[in-house]
């Protein structure tokens, strides 16, 4: 549904939910049809002097595009205009029948998609007739078109994980999916019949729980208890239980934040660096342009350069000095501070056109992602520390990218990060390229753990006893001026020992104790033995007076 006005363009994507005649559609039932996505934007000054069936056409062709991921490839694609001159216009008249050369081309831009366009009256149309009376987006439709596309992602993003609660576990692996699905009887009858196979001819026969898989039960299979799905390229995920589905919902949508246009103009080595407010709260914005991949930092109490420098200090410290950055010229970004800091580290700067940032696009997608990011979920004072801003970032860095099929995460860490979307453990598997070299630096450390080993056990201390008096080594001044005893001898070679004069307890490592050396005590005196008794068997012996004395006279 589209509508064109002097103000602006508005459409609205509506989906169908309900099994009623495409006669009375959309307005067939009230919860039959549901909103999928909307969008307005301002006219340019070229715009505003468009006849009413250009206009019209124009607000078709924008609608296509912003929501060609939602259209292309629809077979029941319906478009509803207010304007009836469309309906012949844009059905079955033929390009060579159009005169007009700006109809000629808006209507060559819709034939891609397949539809049949259907008339409604004005005032019947109140959505896209709102949205066309107050459009939002400002920016000129042809040269940031794919800027507009992440604005509206970004607002789909923001809003939903608004509305989110975080009661509960933020991340969800097959752990959390396995226990939900055994509190679900229809997961359970789905497992038994992928593992049976024993599927009926017809659709109409299943379980109406099952039907919604009939379509892809070929590609279904079981896993450790739950059921996996298997789809392009041999890609593979779960199967979600009914009770996680709307979390999980949400959590995707949390990661649509600049699809289109984020790896085109990609460099190697090439930063983006912005500065923006929101709520009156000061952010920076720091983005790769290669692998996509989007830091944001508060700056409390103002931008000045010096807080810029000590965030890139830890930017460059953690992914590594870039060649090239791209700013937008703010006074803060270019001062005589930073552009000595940018010279140190051998960085050059490039800067945008004057009063033209959309020169600098990269930058200026990397802030609109922050700010739908931020928008109603920062903290007290615009703290970045809140659950929910941690959640979109990290689905955000999740998300594939446009047209090679690896997220920021994975392009930046080699693997996919765990996230609030449950997946099989497949996906978290290193990539083939770092795997080798985590493989060799695996090697390397174990080598290293080796030599390590062998040094220790040259020169490994012997164990202490308790009761043994010890030095103890100061790690103020590394004297050893303490002394004790060991009270204990606990795991991994530590000791607890009471110190001596304060008697208060201390847990040291075997280095930093040196057992006191404690003297030999004196061997007790043997006891003296009493002289053995003369044997009485024995015979005495004589003693005869020498012979010098027989002439002594007394």
């Amino acid at each position: 549904m589209t509508d064109w006005s002097k103000e602006g363009l508005g459409f609205v994507i509506l989906q169908q939910h309900c099994r009623c005649s495409a006669v009375d559609a959309p307005f067939c039932c009230k919860t039959g049809w549901r909103l999928a996505l909307c969008g307005s934007r301002h006219l340019t000054a070229a715009e505003a002097g468009y006849a009413p069936v250009e206009g019209e056409a124009l607000a078709v062709a924008w609608c296509l595009r912003k929501a060609r991921l939602f259209l292309l490839g629809c077979p029941n694609l319906m478009l509803v205009t207010d304007h009836r001159p469309l309906v012949k216009l844009l059905g079955d008249r033929a390009l060579t029948d159009i005169v007009n050369p700006r109809l000629f081309r808006l209507k060559e831009r819709t034939l891609q998609y397949r539809f049949t366009v259907r008339y409604l009256p004005g005032k019947r149309n109140y959505a896209a007739d709102f949205l066309s009376r107050y459009p939002t987006l400002k920016a000129s439709p042809d040269g940031h078109d794919e800027e507009q596309v992440e604005e509206l992602a970004g607002a789909m993003a923001a809003a939903t994980i608004a509305a989110l609660t975080f009661n509960e576990c933020l991340t969800l692996d097959e752990e959390v999916v396995l226990r939900a699905s055994q509190q679900d009887p229809a997961y359970q009858l789905l497992v038994a019949k992928v593992l049976a196979g024993d599927w009926h001819p017809h659709r109409a026969q299943e379980i109406e729980c099952l039907r919604h898989f009939y379509s892809v039960r070929d590609r279904l299979s079981v896993s450790r208890g739950l059921v996996t799905y298997t789809y392009d390229q041999g890609h593979v995920r779960l199967v979600i239980p009914d009770g996680l589905r709307r979390q999980v919902a949400a959590n995707l949508h949390a990661s649509h934040q600049g699809l289109d246009s984020m790896l085109r103009r990609a460099r190697q080595t090439q930063t983006v660096v912005d500065v923006f407010q929101l709520d009156g709260c000061s952010y920076l914005a720091y983005a790769d342009r290669l692998t996509g991949w989007l830091e944001v930092a508060q700056l409390p109490s103002g931008a000045t350069s010096s807080k810029i420098m000590n965030q890139l200090r830890l930017y460059f410290a953690r992914w590594g000095a870039p060649e090239q950055v791209s700013t937008d010229g703010g006074t803060n970004l270019v001062s005589e501070e930073m552009t000595g800091f940018f010279k140190r580290w051998g960085v050059t700067v490039r800067l945008s056109s004057a009063h033209y940032p959309q020169s600098n696009g990269r930058a200026e997608a990397a802030v609109k992602s922050a700010k739908r990011m931020l928008r109603g979920n920062i903290g007290t004072n615009g703290s970045l520390n809140s659950d929910k801003v941690s959640l979109a970032l990290l689905q955000y860095l999740n998300t594939p990218l446009r047209d090679i099929d690896k997220s920021p995460a994975q392009l930046a860490t080699g693997r996919q990060l765990r996230d609030g979307v449950p997946a099989i453990s497949l996906n978290y598997r290193i990539d083939e390229h770092w795997g080798r070299t985590l493989r060799e630096r695996e090697r390397q450390m174990a080598r290293q753990h080796s030599k390590m080993k062998d040094h220790a056990n040259g020169c490994s201390r012997s164990n202490i006893a308790p009761g043994s008096r010890v030095l103890v080594q100061n790690q103020a001044n590394k004297t050893w001026d303490r002394a004790g005893i060991v009270v204990e001898a606990r795991g991994n070679r530590q000791y607890l020992v009471k110190l001596d004069g304060s008697g208060r307890l201390s847990l040291r490592t075997r280095l930093h104790l040196k057992p006191l050396a404690q003297p030999n005590p004196a061997p007790p005196p043997k006891p003296q033995e009493p002289p053995p008794e003369p044997s009485p068997n024995r015979p005495r012996r004589r003693v005869a007076r020498p012979g010098w004395l027989d002439d002594y006279v007394e």
